[in-house]
């Protein structure tokens, strides 16, 4: 089960999550507190709206299109008004998505096309749109004192390859990053989110879609991050070249990260 800390109680917005307690080789662990993840705002509840007041967050990054936030406006709260920074990244899949719900009605399910337009985001991603993953660093180094939390939205691709890169950066363990992009998976209860989504699209292609063919939709897998970072490599070199030179993370900024979100 995830850690009750790392995942406080919000159940309103999915996949939110504290960023705390990662570890890095020398023992350091992320501040508790500091970092936060999820999916969109849009279903904020009156409940949830009290708990996350509470929190320290001072700072929201959105990575959202300007039609994401169209469909699902953030709901901010009284008492809450962190400085907000809009910063769209694409990738996320949502054009071939809507093309799958359009022709389910005359095509069996493509699964393992689906799979594949996912693993194609995650290798985009980095490359086309590093300008406004630049940005995100940039937020996180000029954001006023209090925690920070960055968002797209379901909380799982756009926001995962960041919050890989940023662990990264303060030099956590890989098997630490990778535990994090997979607690995805156990915060949105994967089976039982494919479940539900098989059976909506079961009825409307009329037939049998099976829970498994639609993971990708809800969940993600470890081959999607080693996608985004065989891309990386493979246009940087080295996963350390892209932080330095297409993340703009020179040494005293990664020392500056450091100080901000490392404790130990």
């Amino acid at each position: 089960m995830p850690d009750p800390v790392r995942l406080p109680p919000i159940q309103s917005v999915r996949n939110f999550r504290d960023m705390g307690g990662y570890e890095t080789p020398s023992g350091q662990q992320t501040r508790w507190g500091k970092l936060f993840r999820s999916g969109h705002l849009a279903e904020l509840n009156d409940a949830d709206r009290v708990k996350i007041v509470a929190l320290p967050i001072n700072t929201v990054i959105d990575f959202r299109s300007g039609r994401e936030k169209e469909r699902n406006p953030s709901i901010w709260t009284e008492g809450w008004s962190p400085e907000y920074h809009p910063t769209p990244i694409g990738g996320n899949a949502a054009a071939w998505v809507q093309e799958l719900y359009e022709r389910l009605s005359t095509s069996p399910f493509p699964a393992a096309e689906l799979r594949e337009q996912f693993i194609l985001a995650f290798r985009t991603i980095p490359i086309e749109n590093a300008d406004g993953l630049k940005t995100f660093f940039n937020s996180l180094l000029t954001a006023p004192e209090g925690g920070v939390l960055f968002h797209c939205t379901a909380g799982k691709d756009r926001t995962g390859i960041a919050g890989a890169l940023l662990l990264n950066a303060l030099g956590v363990d890989e098997d630490q990053i990778m535990k994090d992009f997979l607690l995805t998976n156990e915060a949105v209860d994967l089976e039982a989110s494919s479940e539900r989504i098989a059976s909506w699209l079961s009825e409307k292609a009329g037939r049998t879609i099976e829970a498994n063919d639609v993971h990708p939709l809800v969940g993600v897998e470890a081959d999607f991050l080693h996608a985004a970072y065989a891309s990386i490599k493979e246009n940087h070199g080295t996963l350390e070249a892209y932080l330095s030179t297409a993340m703009g993370l020179s040494p005293d900024k990664r020392e500056k990260l450091k100080t901000l979100f490392l404790e130990g």
